[in-house]
This record gives C-alpha cells, structure tokens and sequence, in this order.
C-alpha cells in the first residue's frame, strides 16, 4: 500500500529533511566532544558525535557513513518507495533477498519467537488501518471499530512469514515493517564501520544510541531521559519506545505502538528503555515490551542476556530488572 497523504509524522520527517544538512561542525557544550553530524537515518533525526578526531578524519569517515546509510535505506526503509521492503510488500515475495533484509528480519522472527509474538513485524496491517481511518476521519478521534481492527489482524501473523537464504514469502495479505528495529540495525552497521576505521570514543544516535566507548577523556556520555534521570553510556546500546513519539489523532486517541493481540495501542506504559550490547536488540526488546505488563516482563527475562529494562508506568513510576551476561547461559541468540 503506498499513503498518498503524508501521515502526521511522515509529515514532520519531510520538513527535519528539508531543512536539515549533513555537515559536521564544533561542539561547544562539551569540552571532550569535537566534533557532531547531523542528519536523517531511517526516517528520523540522526546525528553522530565524535569525541578528539581531526577534522579531515572526521569528514572522511562521514562521507563513508552517509553512503551506508543510503545503502541501507534501500534495503529496510519504508520511507522509500523503491526499497527492497516496500517491494516485498507489494509482491509478497522477493527472491535473493539481500543480506540485510536476511539479517534484520532473521533477528525481528526471533524477537517474535522469544517474545511469543509482543513484537511481530508482520503489523504494518494495523499500521495502515489506523493511518486510513484517522485520514478519513481527520478531525474525529474516535477508534477505529472493532470489524476494522478485526480485518487488520487477520493478516497479523509472524509465523507466516517464510525465510531462506534464498527467498523472503509473506503470508497471503501480509506486509512488514522493521521499523521496530530498524534505527537499531542501521546504527550497528554504523558503529561496526567506524570502529573498523578506528574510532572508538564516539557515540552513534540515529533514534537509539550506542556507544562505541567513553568520551576520550575517559567520561560516559549521558543520555537524558525526561522525567527520570540520565544514564551513563560508555559501550552498548540503548533504545527507547514511547508511545507519545508518534500519535494518531489531533488528541493523540491512538499511537503506533500496537499489542499484536489486541491490534489496540498499547497502554500499560509511558516508556520504555532497553540496554544490550546492539542497537537492534536494544530496539527491538523496547518494542516488544511496551505491550507486556510488569509480570511478562520479569517472565521474558530469563530468555535473554545482558540487557537492562527501565519501564515507566503512565503514573510516572519506574521500575528496572537487569540481567547480566553471565546469569542467562541458555538464553536465546540474537546477535545479528
């Protein structure tokens, strides 16, 4: 299906694009950063800093950077009409997927496996359920009905999807997105390019944030979270879901963040954040557990490592379990 009216956040993409640049430029607010890139990744505002690197270097590995981004737009963006997943959804089928595709959609089954189903990339039906209801309806913000959220979710189905090397089948009716994990994914091929040219005290933000280190002078790099208080990143990765980013609705009766279940937004939480050691993990747990209650969630841990949960409940109250490496030793693999 391609949207021949922008949707509200379509809409904000459209004018950041236009009116930002990639260029790099001096921080000044702090003394260990030199360097910041600003752009757009995915859809969304990107920027990259760079902490003690020459200004020659910096630009070099930036031209490289936006290069790969481009390449992996085309392959995982739905923001593009030509790229290989909106071809998929609208033939079905692709033969010789190319390796990314493979990969981020080999990891969003296993996300939907480990989380029976909370994160399903086969959701792009509600999605565009909800976008045809709130357009027609532009100034009513009443819920779609119970038939259309019914018609919806008979193409909600993660099992259905068939995945070789060779060939990517969606089940009759179906489209994807990998929006939930896709920031996620692209900033791990970011952070893998950099490092591989050297960089090791930078920290990637294209919508998750991973660190490739500490700032040089040995500092963590603060993520700020309103409402709460920031976390000290120096390696790993963090992502955020929130179901405020991205509402249907002049008074916001819905928002992107869909129980698979109920094919309803869900609503247990204000936000939730994850830590792992990649952004695509990180990206897609925050997806999946925004639609768990705090009982799933403590459930779910015991199938994976490594990783941290602060969820915040619509009162404002937070709560955190952790994980460590060493406590999960049958835990499922979802290294991409």
């Amino acid at each position: 299906m391609q949207f021949k009216h922008p949707t509200r956040r379509r809409a904000i993409t459209i004018f950041a694009a236009a009116a930002g640049a990639i260029v790099i430029a001096p921080l000044r607010s702090h003394a260990s950063v030199d360097y910041e890139w600003r752009g757009i990744a995915m859809g969304a505002d990107a920027r990259i800093l760079f902490s003690r690197v020459e200004a020659e270097t910096a630009r070099a590995i930036m031209a490289a950077i936006v290069a790969e981004i481009e390449r992996l737009e085309r392959a995982l963006s739905l923001f593009r009409g030509d790229s290989e997943i909106n071809r998929l959804n609208r033939k079905g089928a692709i033969e010789a997927p190319t390796g990314d595709m493979r990969r981020a959609l080999t990891l969003a089954l296993a996300v939907a496996d480990a989380t029976t189903g909370l994160f399903d990339p086969t959701v792009q039906a509600l999605w565009e359920a909800y976008v045809d209801w709130f357009t027609a309806e532009p100034a009513d913000d009443s819920l779609p009905s119970e038939a259309v959220i019914a018609a919806a979710r008979r193409a909600v189905n993660w099992r259905r999807i068939v995945l070789t090397p060779d060939l990517i089948q969606l089940g009759r009716g179906q489209r994807i997105t990998l929006n939930g994990l896709g920031q996620g994914y692209v900033t791990d091929r970011i952070a893998d390019l950099m490092r591989a040219r050297g960089l090791d005290c930078a920290l990637v933000d294209l919508g998750e944030q991973r660190a490739l280190g500490p700032r040089s002078d040995g500092t963590p790099w603060f993520i700020s979270r309103s409402g709460a208080d920031p976390i000290m990143l120096t390696h790993g990765a963090l992502a955020t879901s929130e179901g405020a980013g991205c509402i249907f609705g002049a008074g916001g009766a819905a928002h992107h963040l869909f129980d698979p279940r109920t094919g309803r937004s869900a609503a247990r939480w204000q936000r939730i954040t994850v830590y792992h050691r990649l952004a695509a993990v990180a990206d897609a747990l925050s997806t999946a557990l925004y639609a768990a209650s705090a009982e799933e969630i403590e459930a779910s841990l015991s199938k994976f490592a490594g990783i941290t949960v602060w969820a915040t409940d619509r009162a404002g109250h937070e709560q955190r379990w952790t994980v460590p490496s060493a406590e999960a030793p049958g835990a499922v693999n979802l290294s991409n």
